[in-house]
């Protein structure tokens, strides 16, 4: 009996599909000061590095990379022979791998132009057998890469949405039924799911996964996520839905990075657990205008604005200063934030200024309103350029024509947008 026992834990054991997961790690961002790009873009190759060590050590059967594995559809030389050598690794350690395209390292047709086609940087890792690449506007039904591990069928998708796109990628879901072969069904998704936070992104995406078309369809028991940039774990009707998280922190959601290691089996979910990889602290400094303008002045408002950021930016800190409130045009342009910009970039890792909930006062320099307004104060309009652009990018791409106007409008607005992000 007890070697019976034995032998069916082994067999059990051996039924087991591990998998490193992981998504968003953005190598080549460069939304940095000059001076600390180079450092930067160091510690995503390092946060990526320990996700492929990781399952050398574990001796792990994928390599999963969800999307956005780069950061921009032209990532640098140096970036791309990093991918490359650790991909070798892998390969050579009989790691299989697979990535799916993400929103910011997919080309779209608006970037290609008339009769060009652009490759995705993952293509060429392709090309030479490094990996297989799923682009994320597959045509439908899907067509399952089948892997047979240690007996175990393993069937595996993609889907995941780029810049414009509109919809729900899952509602109209159609696979193709060899899937049906697959002990383990997994399809990997790179795309906005409802009900999950965001965290800061440049891209006002328009699709969206529903939980509604995520628990109806039949084909898939997991999905491994990305576009997320914080871990999740979730069950939606029988599907398990695991959100990878960034590997590094690439923009002000201080959810902890790192990367997923899990264990399936046929009849379910053994283990999921996030790795986490060390970063910079996020931190936030929400400073009320208000209380910038007190009865008795003692100090000018951008020292006190300097006095709040001092303890938090630090060399190894990620920062935002946020400005939330309403005020007066006058009182706007006694605020130095090039001082304050230049004082954040020096001292911390990263800063940014975040003024989208900054408002114009309507009424007396003082700040009082007019007396033909209401005793409530009213706002003229919201200082945030970022949010002037979007609204006004909204309305240009309302009134086109054509699909094609549309989509030129699109992504000159998402161009414009990542450009403001890294100034």
């Amino acid at each position: 009996m007890e070697e019976t026992s034995v032998s069916e834990q082994q067999e059990q054991e051996n039924t087991i599909i591990t998998i490193v997961l992981t998504a968003d790690n953005h190598l080549g961002f460069g939304g940095q000061h000059p001076r600390r790009r180079r450092q930067r873009r160091e510690q995503l190759r390092r946060a990526f590095q320990k996700a492929t060590d990781f399952a050398i050590g574990q001796r792990v059967d994928f390599f999963i990379q969800v999307g956005d594995l780069f950061d921009t559809t032209h990532p640098q030389e140096e970036d791309r022979s990093f991918v490359a050598a650790r991909l070798a690794q892998l390969k050579q350690a009989g790691i299989r791998a697979f990535a799916l395209g993400g929103v910011h390292d997919t080309p779209t047709e608006v970037q290609a132009g008339k009769g060009e086609t652009l490759s995705a940087p993952q293509m060429s890792y392709a090309r030479l057998g490094a990996l297989h690449y799923f682009p994320p506007c597959a045509e439908q039904p899907l067509q399952p890469v089948m892997a047979q591990v240690r007996g175990v069928q393993v069937g595996l998708c993609g889907v995941g949405v780029v810049a414009g796109q509109q919809g729900d990628p899952l509602a109209s879901l159609q696979v193709d039924g060899e899937i049906e072969r697959a002990a383990i069904p997994l399809l990997l998704l790179h795309a906005p799911i409802e009900g999950l936070t965001t965290g800061s992104t440049l891209l006002d995406m328009q699709a969206q996964v529903s939980q509604v078309s995520i628990a109806a369809q039949r084909f898939f028991r997991y999905i491994l996520a990305g576009y997320h940039h914080s871990y999740q774990h979730l069950t939606v009707g029988r599907t398990e839905v695991i959100v990878a998280g960034a590997t590094q922190h690439v923009d002000f959601n201080d959810a902890p990075p790192g990367f997923v290691f899990l264990g399936i089996a046929p009849d379910g979910l053994r283990w999921c657990r996030h790795i986490e990889v060390d970063g910079p602290v996020v931190s936030r400094v929400v400073v009320q205008v208000a209380d910038l303008w007190p009865e008795e002045q003692a100090a000018s408002p951008t020292a006190k604005i300097l006095e709040q950021l001092k303890p938090t930016c630090t060399p190894d800190s990620i920062v935002q200063l946020r400005l939330e409130g309403a005020l007066t045009r006058e009182r706007y342009h006694q605020l130095d934030l090039n001082q304050v910009q230049r004082f954040g970039e020096e001292h911390a890792f990263s800063f940014h200024i975040d003024d989208s909930a900054l408002m114009f006062l309507a009424g007396g320099e003082d700040g009082a309103s007019s007396p033909a307004s209401s005793a409530l104060p009213s706002f003229e309009e919201r200082l945030s350029p970022r949010e002037e652009l979007i609204a006004l990018a909204d309305e240009w791409i309302a009134a086109a024509q054509d699909e094609q106007e549309q989509k030129a409008l699109q992504a000159t607005k998402e161009e414009l947008l990542a450009a403001l992000w890294n100034m």
